[in-house]
């Protein structure tokens, strides 16, 4: 792939995250939800992690917060896989 056609994927990816991230809900997900229904929400071990529930904790607005965690983890895995084929593109 040349590096236009990179750049395109990229921005089309950076599209679409910014288009989830304006549509994504705030309601639990299906996993959260049945744990809720069923009563064993309260027994989940919390992960700590950078981005928890799709967000950047000093970003206060939620959209804002959302949509950089969205680009963030779309450059890491974007990262990633450009080192991964690199290092394959060696040997």
């Amino acid at each position: 792939m040349n590096k236009r056609t990179i750049f395109l994927l990229l921005l089309v990816s950076l599209l679409i995250v910014i288009g989830a991230a304006l549509w994504a809900s705030s309601s639990p997900d299906g996993l959260e939800w049945v744990a809720e229904k069923l009563g064993f929400i309260d027994k989940a071990q919390a992960w700590h992690s950078l981005m928890t529930d799709y967000s950047v904790p000093f970003i206060k607005n939620t959209v804002l917060s959302t949509i950089t965690a969205g680009i963030v983890g779309l450059l890491l895995v974007f990262g990633l896989f450009k080192g991964i084929s690199l290092i394959l593109k060696r040997r």
